[in-house]
């Protein structure tokens, strides 16, 4: 649960992260000027709605994922001997929140690069570099960060599955011995 925490934590840092490198560059006034609406380099207007609306999102679904492995503590999943109904809903809504989240973060992610793809970067350079000479450093190490964040997040709701599994065996086991008479500890 600690570490499903930590995952979900991380959604937040990569949706506070994500506009960085090339992305905030592409923002600044000599290629896209916000407050005027204008832009110095076809495209950097949609890349800048694009990656802000990807740090948006991302945000507002680490917490719901925070929130849904919070869920689990509350209920206790991490120290129960035995499941109830509730933690079996608490289980699936972290698996679906993980699933969901991942699958939207490589939608927004591949269509933010989509954008940044199709703008000239070398416009955009020279744009750039006039007011800040030199300056430009093409960066889009955000892009595979999305990448591997919503791979971590498939990876976790497969261990969700998994120990749910291992655990309703450990159960059943539990009950077959305690029906033939045994009391034994079980792990």
């Amino acid at each position: 649960m600690l570490v499903s925490l930590i995952i979900a934590a991380l959604v937040v840092v990569f949706s506070l992260i994500f506009c960085s490198g090339t992305l905030y560059q592409m923002s600044q006034p000599s290629i896209f000027d916000v407050e005027k609406n204008k832009e110095y380099v076809a495209g950097a207007g949609d890349l800048f709605y694009a990656s802000q609306g990807v740090s948006d999102t991302c945000l507002i679904l680490g917490i719901v994922v925070i929130l849904a492995v919070c869920l689990n503590y509350i209920m206790g999943t991490h120290s129960r001997r035995n499941y109830y109904v509730t933690n079996y809903v608490a289980i699936g809504v972290v698996i679906l929140a993980q699933v969901v989240v991942a699958i939207v973060i490589i939608a927004l992610v591949a269509d933010c690069q989509s954008i940044l793809n199709s703008i000239d970067l070398e416009k955009a350079q020279r744009e750039y570099e006039e007011i800040l000479p030199g300056m430009w450093k093409e960066s889009t190490w955000t892009f595979p960060v999305g990448y591997a964040m919503a791979g971590i997040l498939i990876v976790n709701a497969v261990g969700f599955v998994l120990n749910l599994v291992w655990k309703i065996k450990l159960m059943k086991g539990e009950k077959a011995l305690l029906s033939q008479g045994l009391v034994k500890e079980v792990a």
